[in-house]
């Protein structure tokens, strides 16, 4: 099976080095992706965020709503950058395999899923059971830990472009 696996990385990297628009559309869904579902998850982190110093249950309220919304554009948005992201991925395994970058960046990616999972717990278990404090917090936490990865993992990813 490795060899099968390995022929068609083999096939996909040619056919993605002898077509570049294939690989012109495959960057931009990549880019157009983080700039729709980074942009979303991003701006919805800032009001969240905009609540830790004067959080009212007014703002609450809409920082919830902002936040619930949101999961509709940046999780289909994350479904094109992880598939756009193994396409090019695949296209050049072989610098990819070797880099300590790429792995560390993976790596945080996958905390920001996981942080992203976090994120939809903490705020249904603060609609679940009220205004309490500590459960905003948790949301606020979590929601800095999502800016902090988003950003993180882009230098990285420019870092990749220079470093190959």
């Amino acid at each position: 099976m490795g060899e099968s696996v390995g022929a068609l990385v083999n096939a996909w990297a040619a056919y993605y080095s002898d077509h570049q628009m294939v690989s012109l559309a495959i960057r931009y869904l990549h880019i157009a992706a983080l700039m729709i579902g980074g942009g979303t998850a991003l701006a919805i982190d800032r009001v969240v965020l905009g609540t830790a110093r004067r959080a009212t249950d007014d703002r609450r309220h809409a920082a919830m709503q902002a936040l619930a919304g949101s999961h509709a554009v940046v999780v289909p948005a994350l479904a094109v950058v992880t598939l756009s992201g193994v396409l090019m991925t695949a296209a050049d395994w072989g610098t990819f395999q070797a880099s300590t970058l790429f792995w560390i960046k993976m790596g945080l990616f996958i905390v920001l899923l996981a942080n992203g999972g976090l994120l939809v717990a903490a705020e249904r278990r603060y609609a679940s059971g009220g205004a309490d404090v500590a459960k905003w917090r948790r949301v606020i936490a979590v929601s800095g830990a999502s800016v902090v990865l988003w950003l993180v993992i882009l230098l990285i990813g420019e870092w990749l472009t220079v470093a190959a």
